[in-house]
């Protein structure tokens, strides 16, 4: 049995004839996934298709746009968009279809809707806001206190970015001369590496979150295209699980990025950060002296009033002194008479007795004298005895009696250790009258001691 056959570049040649003759073009819609441009101009893509679900690869072609017609789309796509063609991005192109004998099936771009890409990206964003607030987390950076003295700052940026030098100058020469310390966390901040780069910095800072009061992350603007990495969902969710507040100045000056969105504040640039920073320090030191003025007003009424008081208490305290001074005077005077009273009545009774004694003798002398039974030298003895051991008995009660005077005198007691408390002006002999608080005057042998009871 004889096969009709052709060869593989006839059937190729039969397929390009076929797509020639009905070559209309068609608006797809597709994702870059590859895009090259060669020294001729020329753009070479790579277009894909993804499953919205898996997120899986379900078509895939080889794309071209000329470099004649390149030259129009690509300045026209990144003016409308504010963002770069580039790989990543959701596109509307309109294409015809071309065949090649040996490269096969490819698209060629003819036009681009560049509105197509600015609500895919709108869209996008959007996702990404409502996940973070689905997820709870949107406000969370939001919700945490910049400290009052907010002096310490950790700096997410790029070293050589004018944006970064411009902060440093302004925060650190500030008219009010507030000191701040900031420490530079480098960063990548564009491009398709800044997700990677800010995440890790903001782990570094973590590391030292209580050395920090705030973390500012800043760049110097630049297109929309190189500020879209702050639309990054987990740059924006680390900024959100922050211990300690977090500042933006990114330079966008039309639109707000995710980043921007879940930041405690958002700033429009560098600048304007360390303007913020400088006056919320400016604010909290007004607050603050008005504070101190309140403060010295209150401690000076109340020293005014307690001085007030303590002078009306050292007056009281004088003239209770002085009153319980006198009463004790006047008692002790008092004691002293009455023992000096004691003393003269009892010397005259005993001068009495001696007088008595005296008579006896005289007595007894007498009649011994006439009795002829005794001598004279006998009973001149007998008369000398007996008068020595009267006087010696008298001398010994005179003496009793002085020590006796001499030692309930108020000064020897004194002397001898003893002290006297007085309250009121008046002598304490039972303790259980006194209560806590009462004001005492202990008198001793040389000085005064007043104080204050206080009962445990």
């Amino acid at each position: 049995m004889e096969i009709s056959s052709i060869t593989l570049l006839e059937l190729n040649q039969k397929i390009k004839k076929i797509i020639r003759d009905n070559n209309n073009s068609f608006w797809v819609v597709a994702e870059i996934s590859e895009l090259k441009t060669n020294f001729s101009g020329h753009c070479y893509l790579e277009l894909i298709q993804k499953d919205e679900v898996k997120d899986q690869i379900v078509a895939r072609s080889r794309a071209t746009i000329w470099a004649t017609t390149y030259r129009m789309i690509k300045p026209y796509f990144e003016s409308t968009t504010k963002q770069a063609l580039k790989e990543g991005i959701a596109i509307l192109v309109r294409v015809t279809i071309e065949f090649h004998e040996i490269y096969g099936l490819s698209l060629n771009i003819i036009d681009i809707e560049p509105t197509y890409t600015v609500g895919e990206m709108a869209m996008r964003k959007q996702k990404i806001i409502e996940k973070l607030q689905e997820e709870g987390v949107f406000d969370m950076n939001k919700g945490l206190v910049l400290p009052d003295l907010c002096q310490r700052i950790a700096v997410i940026s790029s070293k050589t970015a004018a944006g970064y030098e411009d902060f440093e100058d302004q925060l650190l020469n500030n008219q009010y001369g507030y000191k701040y310390y900031s420490k530079l966390f480098p960063a990548i901040m564009q491009g398709d590496d800044a997700e990677k780069s800010i995440i890790a910095a903001l782990d570094k800072i973590y590391q030292y979150e209580s050395v920090f009061d705030a973390v500012v992350i800043i760049r110097g603007g630049g297109s929309q295209a190189d500020l879209n990495c702050f639309n990054n969902y987990w740059i924006a969710y680390n900024i959100t699980q922050f211990p300690i507040p977090v500042l933006t100045g990114i330079g966008h000056e039309q639109d707000d990025s995710v980043a921007d969105l879940v930041a405690h504040t958002r700033l429009k640039t560098p600048t304007a950060v360390a303007s913020f920073l400088i006056e919320h320090l400016a604010e909290t030191d007004v607050r603050l002296q008005e504070t101190q003025k309140i403060f010295i007003q209150e401690v000076q009424k109340i020293m005014d009033k307690n001085r007030d008081e303590l002078s009306q208490l050292a007056q009281n305290l004088q003239n209770c002194i002085k009153d319980t001074s006198m009463n004790l005077y006047n008692e002790l005077m008092a004691v002293q008479h009455t023992l000096e009273t004691i003393s003269h009545r009892s010397i005259y009774r005993h001068n009495l007795s001696l007088l008595r004694t005296e008579s006896t003798l005289k007595l007894v002398s007498s009649n011994v004298f006439n009795k002829s039974s005794y001598s004279l030298d006998t009973i001149g003895k007998i008369i000398l005895r007996s008068l020595k051991h009267s006087l010696a008995l008298e001398k010994q009660k005179i003496d009793q009696y002085t020590n006796r005077t001499i030692a309930l005198n108020p000064e020897s007691i004194l002397k001898r250790g003893y002290s006297i408390t007085l309250k009121n002006g008046k002598a304490v002999k039972d303790p259980t009258l006194l209560t806590d608080g009462d004001l005492l005057e202990t008198i001793l042998h040389k000085g005064k001691i007043s104080s204050i009871l206080k009962k445990n």
